[in-house]
């Protein structure tokens, strides 16, 4: 008997877990405040290659070749897309890229502030900083062998 409630509960749970794991599909879009939009915008474009897709005063939709689209928002509040680990701050944002090293220079030579370069176990990790304070991290991977 307690073993048919079991596997009966069991069945449950599985079948909640699949319901709950097929709601979402993917990632549409993430948002990061910024302080100026239109020179975010362009800061966006030049420095790390975001196209821009839809501009609406003062949100904008940009993207790169693939994954979700980035929508930045602009606000004159003290906010930024960043967090805190054993007061540490990280980003909330980290993307792919074949050439951290090159990424690095660029961003050096325009002004950004590099907070984290370094050779991990798993690759090269570049934490930088946005016009408007947001964090970015880039990962390049260590080739497959």
């Amino acid at each position: 008997m307690v073993h048919d409630f079991l596997e009966d509960n069991r069945l449950e749970e599985q079948k909640f877990e699949k319901e709950v794991t097929s709601r979402l599909k993917s990632l549409f879009h993430m948002q990061i405040p910024v302080k100026d939009m239109d020179a975010s915008i362009a800061w966006y474009k030049e420095n790390l290659g975001f196209t821009l897709r839809e501009h609406y005063g003062t949100c904008a939709f940009l993207e790169l070749p693939t994954g979700p689209f980035l929508m930045l928002w602009q606000t004159a509040d003290d906010t930024t897309a960043n967090f805190t680990v054993d007061g540490a701050s990280m980003p909330v944002l980290l993307y792919a890229t074949d050439d951290v090293h090159s990424m690095r220079d660029s961003l050096e030579r325009n002004g950004a502030v590099i907070t984290f370069y370094k050779k991990e176990s798993f690759g090269w990790v570049l934490k930088f900083v946005d016009p408007s304070g947001n964090m970015w991290g880039v990962v390049q991977e260590h080739e497959a062998r």
